[in-house]
C-alpha cells in the first residue's frame, strides 16, 4: 500500500503502509471540509481545497509533502473590465446579483508533463479555471462559461451544474476531456 490521502468533511487525512493495513498518519484542516486534493506528481506538490461556508473557498499548498501548508489564491471570477462575468444560467447583463462567486472547487488535476506549475480546478457553479504558476493566480475559461447550452445543464445532487473531472490527454496536453454535472462531456 502506498500512501493515500482521503479528502473528507473532517479535515484531510494521510493513511500510510504499517504492517499491510493502513494507519491514519496525519491529519490536517482538522473539522474544516476538504473538497479536493492533488498530489501533483510532476514535483510531489500537494493541494487541498476547503470549503470554510461562511468563510468561503480556499486553497492550500504544501511543498513539503504535508508538513507544512500555506494558503495560497483560491480560483474567484474576476471582473473583467469592471464587470463580473454574465449570470451563467440566464446569460443575462447585468446579472440579478453581484456576480457569480465560486462556491465549491471540486476537482483539482495537474496540467501534462510539459506544462510545469500548471494546475486545472473544476467547480461549483460549472467553471474550469487554470493556473500555470502553481495555484498563485487563475484564469477562468471563458469560452466554456459562455458556452450557449449552459443554460441546459443542471446540477446533479447541487443547486446548480458544477465540472466534477478534467482529464488531460497524455499524449497532448492541450486536449481534455471534461464532466459536467449534468451537462454531459
Amino acid at each position: 500500500m502506498q500512501r493515500i490521502l482521503v479528502a473528507s468533511r473532517k479535515g484531510l487525512f494521510t493513511l500510510s503502509p504499517e504492517g499491510g493495513e493502513g494507519r491514519i498518519t496525519s491529519h490536517v484542516f482538522t473539522g474544516d471540509p476538504v473538497t479536493a486534493v492533488l498530489h501533483d506528481p510532476r514535483d510531489m506538490t500537494l493541494y487541498a481545497a476547503l470549503n470554510l461556508g461562511h468563510f468561503g473557498v480556499k486553497l492550500h499548498r504544501s511543498d513539503d509533502q504535508g508538513s507544512n501548508w500555506k494558503e495560497i489564491a483560491a480560483p474567484a471570477h474576476e471582473e473583467e473590465k469592471g464587470k463580473p462575468p454574465p449570470d451563467p444560467m440566464s446569460g443575462e447583463w447585468p446579472p440579478k446579483k453581484e456576480g457569480p462567486s465560486v462556491e465549491m472547487i471540486w476537482t483539482l488535476v495537474p496540467g501534462g508533463a510539459d506544462q510545469p506549475g500548471t494546475i486545472w480546478a473544476g467547480t461549483l457553479p460549472g467553471g474550469l479555471f487554470r493556473s500555470d504558476d502553481k495555484g498563485e493566480s487563475w484564469s477562468l475559461n471563458r469560452s466554456l462559461w459562455n458556452q450557449p447550452s449552459r443554460p441546459h445543464w443542471f446540477g446533479g445532487g447541487y443547486d446548480s451544474p458544477g465540472i466534477h473531472s478534467v482529464l488531460v490527454d497524455p499524449r497532448d496536453s492541450a486536449r481534455i476531456t471534461l464532466g459536467i454535472s449534468s451537462g454531459g462531456a
